[in-house]
């Protein structure tokens, strides 16, 4: 069997190990834009605050593909898909067959269409390359300052990093909070004051209109009027999906490529995986982009199950984001009231005891459907197996609000419930709390 797979990060590399693990004779080809070997994407910020090398976040070694007789086409961009001929075209023209293909295209950042956004000093925030081009754009322009435009996850790691490096910046965000996306204003406030506290400014309910300079950055122009001046500009407002490959193909798409509980197309021998993919939402009981690593690395090995004729399907999943500054974790999953509001449901907040601690709870119809817990995040993953399975938790509610959701605590409930837990194996079930 030959086996193509486009992209060679967290889905990839797991579909590729996956199935050079379980067929040691078929033939995989990786094929990548990027030409370095696989590194951890959560891990770039750390190489722009130089508290990590490059080496340091490669998450397999560099000999990885020849040591498992992998095909690895690096600094190769593959173009279209050709269904009918079982075959991608590269973008210089050459064909590559397959019996099997798997998109692991990931995402890419979305750029604002304003004025300036293509000067010198304007980055995104997503790759190794990005990374290596704003250190080296900071050195050789003696940047001191920088406006990073977006306050989701993505925005505040580059902000911090930034900060860490010694550069003054400046969040720039159009909602009237950061981590809008992803939690209430509540949670949010408390990293302001943090982030504040280190010292980076924080512009709420503005947006960038124009980013000013002649050829390179020297500020931006905000939706109020008023001038930040800047050096640099990261945007970090988003990703899009890189589903471009499949269009003017059958493969059916949303927001991103749709994929079914085994990550197949709707076309036979195609496969996808990873941040390009749109896939069950448990709680939301429909398809969602939830582009997250743990659930790419999921993807990955379902989508080369599939393809070995194995029967694994995809664990319950929702929307999940683990996120730390300095001393203080944040762990949400599910409707937590920042993208959607919920109808007929009840929110529970805690605060406390320390100051940088919080619990957020929403209950509907019986069950835990979100939560965001701050400062203190031990035992998220009870909850948020709860949250993806539906379970009624009105035996403990009283119990979850008052944070006592540990395993011992939690498990006659699960147990009573063990039906829904079938996918998992006995001895997988510690490791998954």
């Amino acid at each position: 069997m030959n086996v193509v797979i486009i992209g060679n990060h967290a889905a990839g590399l797991s579909a590729a190990e996956t199935l050079r693990k379980n067929d040691a004779k078929c033939d995989i080809t990786v094929i990548s834009k990027e030409k370095v070997p696989p590194y951890s994407r959560c891990l770039i910020p750390y190489i722009v605050s130089g508290e990590k090398t490059v080496d340091e976040i490669l998450f397999k070694p560099a000999d990885f593909y020849k040591t498992n007789s992998i095909k690895a086409m690096l600094g190769v961009e593959a173009e279209k898909i050709l269904p009918k001929e079982k075959a991608v075209v590269l973008k210089k023209g050459k064909k590559v067959p397959y019996d099997a293909l798997i998109v692991a295209t990931g995402a890419t950042p979305s750029f604002p269409r304003i004025p300036g956004v293509k000067l010198k000093g304007v980055f995104g925030f997503r790759t190794l390359k990005d990374a290596e081009n704003i250190i080296k754009y900071c050195d050789e322009n003696n940047v001191e300052s920088a406006v990073v435009a977006g306050g989701g996850l993505v925005g505040i790691k580059a902000a911090v990093a930034l900060h860490v490096r010694g550069k003054k910046v400046k969040i720039v965000v159009g909602s009237p909070n950061i981590l809008s996306q992803i939690v209430a204003g509540c949670e949010a406030e408390i990293f302001e004051s943090h982030l504040r506290e280190l010292g980076i400014e924080i512009h709420t309910r503005t947006d960038p209109a124009k980013i000013l300079g002649k050829k390179n950055v020297d500020g931006i122009e905000s939706t109020e009027g008023a001038k930040i001046d800047c050096q640099l500009v990261v945007v970090g407002k988003g990703v899009s999906a890189n589903k471009e490959i499949v269009e003017g193909t059958d493969i059916k798409t949303e927001y991103g490529i749709v994929i079914d509980d085994q990550c197949r197309t709707n076309v036979t021998d195609i496969y996808a995986a990873g941040d390009v993919t749109q896939s069950r939402d448990d709680v939301r009981k429909q398809n969602w982009l939830n582009a997250l690593w743990p659930m790419a690395v999921e993807e990955g090995r379902v989508a080369a199950d599939a393809i070995l004729g194995k029967s694994t399907v995809l664990r319950p999943r929702t929307s999940m984001n683990s996120f730390k500054i300095g001393h203080v974790p944040l762990i949400s999953c599910g409707l937590t009231g920042a993208r959607e509001e919920v109808e007929g449901s009840e929110t529970v907040k805690v605060k406390g005891p320390g100051k940088y601690e919080h619990k957020r709870f929403i209950f509907k119809d019986g069950c835990l459907v979100g939560f965001a817990l701050v400062g203190k995040v031990d035992n998220a993953g009870i909850l948020t197996s709860l949250v993806t399975r539906g379970i009624n938790v009105s035996k403990v509610k009283e119990h979850i609000i008052a944070g006592r959701f540990d395993l011992p605590t939690m498990l006659p409930l699960i147990m009573e419930n063990k039906e829904k837990f079938k996918e998992l194996e006995y001895q997988e079930v510690f490791e998954f709390f």
